[in-house]
């Protein structure tokens, strides 16, 4: 997100896209999964803990990239296959979050298993809200709980008889080449899109992010990780649920790293993971407001919004609150978990898999059987 939002999406340590990148400006020392644009790659204890303005921690690695909470990584994503994964009636649905990243091959899970084990026969998808910790619940259409982004720009765009055209070049340029009553339409309107409590929430990761949540590893190379928690750059499933391929999730949440290797969907990919849950009660999530590269201005533009301090990531950050493919992304604080969010796969041919769920009583992730 960020430039893409999956990504940097981070996810818990982020942990987006989302994811290692450009870092962002942050106060951690330890880099964390996303790509250059954020202090964000792409979505270990539930509970919520100050965040650097930048992805910090393997949690943030997963959706943040360095610099953009949506797409950014710095690891290179791996792709792991023979996730145990249940098919979903569904087609593949995109998200906008990459998370927590650590050096190539250094990923450390419990067991000393370097990789997920092998996929068993798939189930059909059941409907939202059935048996508890049995049957997956966010598949494609449980993402479609509101309104979406397009809807509200029209609606705000026509109370304040703005051109949406004209606005649609505004707010998918940089900050840093608006003025400053263009700046103030983009913030205004970006400002009225909200992403309220139970909303659903989608963020993309890194494949070994996803291992490492599925195996509930306490470290991803060198750094801890935090299975109970997710982080850095997000993005409503109203927002994402049309982004149902490989290339719509790379364009839409802007995760094309130009090679950097952040993000957690390479060209080519032949899977993508998503984090998917309810928004949950106390989530902090400010909209990426900033500017790129410039701290005084970001802080200008997040102002205009009543943020304090706006975000100076690196490009493909916008800092008008929306990926570089036009998708509304936010950057979350450490938050735990919702009980049963769930992990997804989309597949080079646009199926998707629930492929685990977490239980917020055990504090664990288990893969559906």
């Amino acid at each position: 997100m960020g430039g893409g939002a999956s990504d940097r999406a981070d996810e818990a340590p982020e942990p987006h896209s989302a994811d290692e990148a450009p870092k962002p400006p942050t106060d951690a020392p330890e880099p964390t999964d996303g790509a250059p644009h954020l202090p964000a790659d792409a979505l270990g204890s539930g509970d919520e803990a100050p965040e650097p303005t930048a992805p910090t921690d393997v949690a943030e690695a997963q959706a943040e990239g360095a610099q953009n909470p949506v797409a950014h990584a710095e690891n290179e994503a791996r792709p792991v296959e023979g996730l145990k994964a249940k098919t979903s009636r569904d087609e593949a649905g995109a998200s906008d979050l990459v998370g927590p990243g650590a050096e190539a091959g250094n990923t450390v899970l419990s067991g000393d298993r370097n990789r997920i084990p092998q996929a068993i026969e798939p189930t059909a998808e059941l409907e939202v809200g059935a048996a508890e910790g049995g049957a997956d619940q966010y598949g494609n259409s449980a993402l479609r709980d509101g309104p979406n982004y397009q809807e509200e720009i029209d609606d705000q765009l026509g109370a304040r008889s703005l051109d949406r055209s004209e606005h649609d070049k505004l707010r998918l340029t940089p900050t840093n080449d608006l003025t400053e009553a263009q700046a103030r339409e983009v913030v205004g309107v970006r400002d009225g899109i909200k992403l309220g409590e139970g909303r659903m929430v989608t963020k993309v990761l890194k494949p070994e992010v996803a291992q490492a949540y599925l195996e509930n590893a306490t470290k991803l190379g060198n750094y801890d990780f935090k299975p109970g928690e997710f982080r850095g750059s997000i993005a409503r499933g109203s927002d994402t649920a049309d982004l149902r391929s490989m290339d719509q999730l790379r364009d839409g949440l802007a995760l094309d790293d130009g090679g950097a290797g952040w993000t957690p969907v390479p060209p080519g990919a032949s899977e993508a993971y998503q984090l998917r849950f309810p928004a949950p009660h106390g989530m902090r999530a400010e909209v990426t407001l900033g500017a790129v590269g410039d701290q005084e201005l970001a802080d200008h533009v997040a102002g205009m919004a009543g943020q304090s301090p706006g975000r100076a990531w690196d490009d493909p950050f916008l800092g008008t609150g929306y990926t570089g493919g036009g998708v509304p992304e936010w950057d979350a604080k450490p938050t735990g978990f919702p009980h049963h969010a769930e992990i997804w796969r989309m597949n080079a041919d646009g199926t998707e898999e629930a492929v685990g769920f977490f239980d917020k009583n055990e504090r664990l992730w288990n893969y559906y059987d």
